[in-house]
């Protein structure tokens, strides 16, 4: 897998894993302040670094085991079709508020659109090399 492609996989897990992190904290804070302690931080930040495992694993096998990396791209592609239907759900529904009159959050459907992005900026990044392939064989 070429670096920039690894670095893009890693940016996205970031993104998306920090996403889940800051969501999960502060909704714990708000939820119970008196019961925050720094091990509710490191729940939630390990909880955000298995939300985006399908993006960060595959950047860090090596290229030299090309078979555990080919099936790791395919498994984490379709691992990240749930991330891509859940920040695609806050679109949509910012969009159907929107239309309702009910009026959009801004800055959520812009943070829906940009985690919508780059996941299926990531799938096609893990699928690429296969779909490549066959058509050079095609």
């Amino acid at each position: 897998m070429p670096t920039p492609t690894r670095i893009i996989l890693l940016a996205g897990a970031a993104l998306c894993g920090g996403f889940i992190a800051l969501l999960g904290a502060g909704f714990s804070r708000a939820a119970e302040p008196q019961e925050y302690t720094s091990t509710t931080t490191v729940f939630w930040l390990v909880a955000g670094a298995v939300f985006a495992a399908p993006l960060w694993v595959p950047a860090a096998i090596p290229a030299r085991f090309p078979t555990a990396l080919k099936v790791c791209r395919w498994i984490s592609a379709a691992a990240l079709l749930f991330p891509t239907w859940l920040f695609g759900g806050i679109v949509l529904h910012n969009i159907s508020r929107a239309i309702s009159g009910l009026g959009a959050t801004p800055s959520a459907l812009l943070e829906g659109l940009v985690l919508t992005s780059v996941c299926v900026l990531c799938i096609f990044l893990l699928v690429r090399p296969d779909l490549h392939h066959a058509k050079r064989t095609t």
